[in-house]
C-alpha cells in the first residue's frame, strides 16, 4: 500500500473548569497532544467496520499560538458589578 501525509488546519475549543484563568490556560496544552496508539487503533477499527481499507499510521498535532480565551463565565469583580447597578 502507498502512504500519504495530509496537513489539516484544526480549531479546538477546550473547556476548562479552574479557580483562575491563568490556571486554566496552563492545562490547555495537555489535551492538545497527539492521540496515542489506542485511539489510532480504535479509529482504524471503526473505519474497517464500515468498509474503509485505509489505515491511519500516525497523527501529530502542532499548535502555533498560545491559547486564546473565547469565553469567561467566572465570578465578576465587585467593582465591575457596582458600575452597572442603577
Amino acid at each position: 500500500m502507498n502512504e500519504y501525509a495530509f496537513e489539516v488546519r484544526l480549531r479546538a475549543i477546550v473547556r476548562v473548569r479552574a479557580d483562575s484563568k491563568d490556571e486554566a490556560t496552563k492545562v490547555v496544552e495537555s489535551v492538545l497532544g497527539s492521540p496515542g496508539s489506542t485511539e489510532i487503533f480504535l479509529a482504524n477499527q471503526n473505519n474497517a467496520a464500515v468498509g474503509r481499507t485505509a489505515t491511519v499510521t500516525a497523527v501529530d498535532f502542532q499548535h502555533s499560538s498560545d491559547p486564546r480565551l473565547v469565553s469567561d463565565n467566572g465570578p465578576k469583580s465587585t467593582r465591575h458589578a457596582a458600575t452597572h447597578r442603577g
